[in-house]
């Protein structure tokens, strides 16, 4: 009995997400134009991953940001972003300011990576460097 059970909860598990899945803090925004850097270790923006799901959000304000995305090929790709309001149907983001907060310039992003293991995370887009530490 034990044993069936167990399978079926593993045929109900598909989060597939490896090294990339977990709760992930913004802790640096490297600016690449320009060169700058900015070390935020005290910033309110997490990402966090789960399944078919990545998720950003401010804890300070207590706004989600839900996206679709793909890891390939040491890239990746996040689509399909929705404010995380299931009341009012998870409305479609179509302004990407709304996004920028979060280091996503663009409502369909893509980022190299350059560093995912167990605890650190670096992203780079054409315009950014990202930094992050896995809590």
């Amino acid at each position: 009995m034990m044993l069936s059970v167990l399978t079926l909860c593993s045929m109900f598990n598909t989060d597939d997400s490896g090294d990339l899945g977990g709760y992930w803090h913004l802790t640096r925004i490297d600016t690449l134009e320009t060169g700058g850097i900015t070390d935020i270790p005290e910033s309110p923006v997490f990402y966090s991953v789960q399944g078919a799901i990545l998720e950003v959000k401010n804890i300070n304000t207590g706004v989600k940001i839900i996206f679709r995305y793909n890891h390939t090929d040491n890239r990746l790709y996040l689509t399909d972003a929705r404010f995380n309001q299931r009341e009012q149907g998870d409305p479609l983001i179509t302004d990407v300011e709304e996004l920028k907060p979060y280091g996503i310039n663009k409502l369909e992003e893509s980022f190299a990576i350059e560093t995912l293991n167990g605890s650190h995370m670096v992203l780079r887009s054409e315009m950014l460097k990202l930094y992050f530490d896995k809590l």
